[in-house]
């Protein structure tokens, strides 16, 4: 009978293994982990030279940053990370009260010590721009920001913010089903690559997975964190050399409902000009997800900025 007990507990035990493992996105790529004080980080790493640390946006994984690891790898050290409650880390977050984007950035400057890389250049896309500048005001381990479609430029009245947020909450993203899921794909780009498809695929997924729910409270807690850690005031103090770009055809930056009068274009240009050193791009015909959609033309615009 005992042996009859441990052998149905081998078996669910691998099963619900298996299962989890099912709920991974699909990189092509060894992934690495690191302990940190928040608990696991998992990341991927190739080629040499300068690092650059590629942060994904609200909802996402490093899977977002994988063509631009991949095209950049033979010139440089190319660090993706999935943030803490996404992808392969850790899902359970403890953000000891901090605003989400704040524990971010405490994050990643743990991540940047642990691994002992004294420079990084760190790339940021939408939420991971807006972390990405956070952590380059509050630590100087880094030299050069790179930031696709940020987050963070835009202003939000306080009425604003709480419809923002009231839009939000985890459940909203737990009911979505799967016409939900790949309409938002939709609007990240202005003409949808087949192999986003991955991507959404991806997501659907994780509607199976036993830490679906924090993944959804994650995503909650992401927008929370967007406004409730404004940067637009911080920018004059960046010394640091800063790229932006952003696709012509961005449907999500700036919020199209709210700010239906502010251009893509006219936010960049507004944003640079407060900030030392700040060079834009834009890149036409490309959404939000530009540095996934036009893949070739944003290498060589990071490409050259690093130079």
């Amino acid at each position: 009978m005992k042996k009859l007990i441990a052998i149905s507990f081998f078996i669910i035990y691998t099963c619900t293994v298996a299962a989890q493992d099912n709920c991974l996105p699909v990189y092509n790529q060894p992934v690495k982990t690191i302990q940190l004080s928040s608990g696991k980080l998992a990341y991927v790493e190739k080629g040499k030279g300068q690092v650059i640390l590629f942060i994904h946006g609200l909802g996402g994984n490093l899977s977002h940053w994988l063509k631009a690891v991949d095209g950049l790898s033979l010139s440089y050290k190319c660090i993706a990370i999935d943030l803490p409650g996404y992808g392969w880390s850790d899902k359970q977050v403890d953000t000891k009260a901090k605003d989400q984007l704040q524990f971010y950035a405490e994050t990643i400057s743990e991540f940047l010590q642990k691994k002992k890389i004294r420079k990084a250049i760190l790339a940021g896309h939408s939420m991971g721009g807006q972390t990405a500048i956070i952590t380059a005001l509050q630590n100087k381990r880094v030299k050069k920001l790179i930031l696709f479609a940020p987050a963070g430029l835009e202003i939000f009245t306080e009425k604003e913010g709480q419809l923002l947020t009231g839009a939000t909450p985890a459940a909203v993203f737990e009911k979505q089903d799967e016409m939900a899921i790949r309409n938002n794909f939709k609007l990240n780009f202005f003409q949808q690559p087949a192999d986003a498809e991955q991507l959404i695929q991806d997501r659907l997924r994780l509607k199976t997975c036993t830490d679906f729910r924090l993944y959804c409270e994650n995503v909650s807690a992401g927008v929370k964190g967007m406004l409730a850690h404004p940067i637009k005031d911080s920018l004059q103090l960046l010394k640091i050399p800063v790229l932006i770009a952003f696709g012509t055809n961005d449907g999500l930056i700036p919020n199209k409902y709210l700010h239906p009068s502010l251009k893509t274009g006219e936010l960049a240009n507004q944003s640079a000009a407060i900030m030392r050193n700040c060079k834009v791009e834009m890149i036409p015909d490309a959404g939000h997800l530009v540095q996934f959609e036009k893949s070739a033309e944003s290498n060589l615009i990071i490409k050259n900025f690093i130079q």
